[in-house]
């Protein structure tokens, strides 16, 4: 018999002791991940635990938003990836389904998010999917030669030109200490440049204090004593998520290819299996192509909705108001960090 359970407190130890055994499991499954998000933007935790025969079976990640627009809803990941359930076999993760799609049907919907499509063969169960994304990632099993083989003639011939560390220090942040150099930079590209809404200072603040030392990082590169690039990971389970990134263009020294080539090393040193660069749109040819010049293997990660009382998918919020890029680029900074990220709360 599989019994499922919404987890609390009593809960947590057999929650993280399943995810951390699960050979899919990623930084969106664990409790600090949850918890930070929740710490940040005030959606509520009601990730799932599936028992069979009083052995865990199970667990989906679940998180409860009630959005200014859009109305109250159910998702498995908010942001920024791919993350759905873990579960040993088919009648566990059907069962986790049916307990989502009975608390669907109090709210306006759910969103079953996975890096791959799930083995659900009958369209009762999610009667709708959308692939709207790509997810890259590149296989760290062998050593670094071999993954530097990999890469595009011209990611190699960057990275030959080895001259250019001279002029700028590449820093590894295990500690949050450089929150704020990485943030500056974060609003000024994340929002100046491509006209999207940043988070808050509060979210990365609250990853460094869940996360146990080491498993949430970031890489900086500084030149003259400026920062020119930072990237923001997750170093959990078998994996490194390329999270956020805010580099400025320079031709002359390339920073985003000497930080990811530093991520890349370090992952296989430490004995990571895979360095995932995330997603990007299927439109988006410019950015698929960066990403797939590191030797990455393309997944194509789905988007299941869940109906409650709307009937009928809706696209997402970025995609909605994709209008408001120019607002936001042309938006002060301060206004930025001080009004429109904290705000990112009431819309998820």
């Amino acid at each position: 018999m599989i019994k499922v359970q919404t987890v609390n407190t009593e809960l947590y130890e057999a929650y993280t002791a399943y995810v951390a055994h699960h050979p899919e499991a990623r930084f969106g499954h664990d409790l600090e991940w949850a918890m930070a998000l929740r710490d940040a933007y005030g959606v509520a935790i009601e990730h799932l635990i599936a028992f069979e025969n009083e052995k865990v079976a199970g667990i989906c990640p679940l998180f409860f938003s009630k959005p200014l627009l859009g109305g109250a809803h159910y998702v498995t990941s908010p942001f920024p990836s791919y993350i759905g359930p873990l579960y040993d076999s088919m009648p566990v993760l059907n069962a986790l389904l049916d307990v989502i799609k009975t608390k669907t049907a109090e709210a306006q919907f759910a969103e079953v998010l996975s890096p791959v499509a799930l083995p659900v063969s009958d369209s009762v169960s999610l009667p709708f999917i959308d692939k709207l994304d790509f997810t890259f990632r590149l296989r760290l099993n062998t050593d670094t030669e071999k993954i530097f083989n990999t890469f595009s003639r011209d990611y190699k011939r960057i990275l030959r030109k080895t001259e250019a560390l001279k002029d700028m220090e590449l820093i590894v942040d295990a500690d949050g200490k450089f929150i704020d150099p990485f943030y500056r930079l974060y609003v000024s590209i994340y929002a100046g440049k491509h006209g999207f809404i940043p988070h808050t200072r509060k979210l990365f603040q609250k990853l460094f204090a869940r996360y146990p030392k080491g498993s949430v990082r970031i890489y900086l590169a500084k030149i003259n004593n400026k920062f020119i690039g930072a990237m923001f990971t997750l170093w959990t389970h078998n994996e490194v998520y390329y999270a956020w990134s805010a580099v400025n263009s320079n031709t002359t020294h390339h920073p985003t290819h000497w930080l990811l080539w530093k991520i890349i090393q370090d992952a296989a040193g430490e004995g990571y299996q895979w360095f995932n660069m995330g997603e990007s749109a299927r439109h988006h040819h410019g950015l698929n192509h960066f990403k797939e010049g590191w030797g990455t293997e393309v997944l194509e990660p789905c988007r299941y909705f869940i109906p409650g009382k709307v009937l009928m998918p809706t696209a997402r919020l970025f995609d909605r108001v994709s209008w408001m890029k120019q607002i936001i680029s042309h938006t002060p900074a301060v206004v930025i960090t001080n009004i429109l990220s904290p705000a990112i709360r009431f819309f998820l």
